[in-house]
């Protein structure tokens, strides 16, 4: 694992932080408020996944020019062959 990638994980971190939660509540038997926490937490993720999705667009790098774009094809070079671009991730460029 790279060292900034626990910290741009969203919905992992809120997991890891509700089954935490989830354990001293099951320990204490508060089985309401542990139900509440993983409304919340599901809620949460799901709002925080749509927010994501409307703000980022995908973007490509062209694999014959590595000319990074939005578009169907390349705009430099007009070629197809494009796979998603990402700084972040170790899938990508």
């Amino acid at each position: 694992m790279r060292g900034g990638s626990f910290s741009s994980n969203v919905p992992r971190n809120v997991t890891v932080l509700a089954i935490i939660v989830s354990v001293v509540l099951g320990i204490f038997r508060l089985i309401p408020l542990l139900i509440l926490v993983w409304v919340v937490a599901l809620a949460y993720i799901i709002v925080y996944q749509y927010k994501s999705s409307n703000t980022r667009e995908s973007r490509f790098v062209c694999l014959d020019c590595a000319t990074i774009h939005q578009q169907n094809s390349c705009p430099k070079c007009g070629s197809r062959l494009k796979k998603i671009y990402s700084r972040t991730n170790s899938f990508g460029v």
